[in-house]
């Protein structure tokens, strides 16, 4: 029997609570700098955590899940979970990793944000949060 490997990725739209979401400007993306905080999923590690995990060690920004938006499949061997979540704490701070962050509204779409979260925001930022 042969057990399949995958990438998983997670990310967060999180919402400021006047329905604009933070974006990240990654240091390591020469195309498309802006992106939805998140990052790949440790060996084990539930992919919920693993956002808070990444913006706390990204941006010192403290997270709270709100719900799982949906489940994308990138690619045969690569899925991406996202979520929503709010902002809980801590004050942004630079990282190797990301430069600056910022809220957005939909469709003020900063030069640079990469595409297919450019389409994540725009299908998920108005969904509404389902109840627990």
């Amino acid at each position: 029997m042969c057990t399949a490997h995958f990438l998983i990725g997670a990310v967060a739209i999180v919402d400021d609570g006047a329905g604009r979401i933070l974006v990240a400007r990654h240091t390591y993306r020469r195309g498309a700098p802006w992106a939805l905080p998140g990052g790949w999923v440790q060996r084990g590690e539930n992919p919920a955590h693993t956002v808070v995990r990444e913006i706390r060690e990204e941006t010192s920004l403290e997270t709270e899940i709100m719900s799982l938006l949906t489940i994308l499949v990138e690619s045969p061997g690569h899925l991406t979970a996202v979520y929503r979540a709010r902002v809980a704490g801590g004050t942004f701070r630079p990282s190797d990793e990301v430069s600056a962050v910022r809220f957005i509204a939909p469709g003020d779409w900063p030069d640079g944000l990469r595409e297919d979260h450019r389409r994540l925001i725009a299908a998920l930022a108005t969904r509404p949060t389902p109840l627990a």
